[in-house]
């Protein structure tokens, strides 16, 4: 069952960015549900603590921000030392989708026929 909502669709694809769209993605396919809607309300422009209790934000962002620092320098470490493994900012977020196995169920939003 579709529900119309009237701006919603425009609203959102002007709201998402494709890097913003990977972080949430990444997320998910960690495993890390709770984080992916703190990602996806934060970038819709909700404050996540409306939504959440303040410990549990409070613990999210600092095993998040951990774990995302501990990314950037292992990405960093491999940037110093090119290699055939290493990827390269323009494949990121198809490598994301790709990791998707079921994503052909979807549709897009802003293409659905009544």
């Amino acid at each position: 069952m579709n529900h119309n909502i009237p701006g919603m669709s425009s609203n959102f694809s002007k709201a998402v960015n494709p890097q913003q769209f990977d972080q949430i993605v990444e997320a998910i396919l960690a495993g890390k549900y709770s984080w992916a809607c703190v990602l996806m309300l934060r970038i819709v422009g909700y404050n996540p603590l409306h939504y959440i209790p303040y410990r549990t934000y409070n613990r999210l962002l600092k095993d998040n921000t951990q774990a995302s620092r501990a990314q950037q320098q292992h990405q960093d470490m491999k940037a110093a030392k090119p290699s055939m493994n290493s990827r390269s900012n323009t494949n990121s977020s198809a490598s994301c989708l790709s990791k998707i196995k079921d994503f052909a169920y979807l549709e897009v939003v802003g293409k659905q026929k009544n």
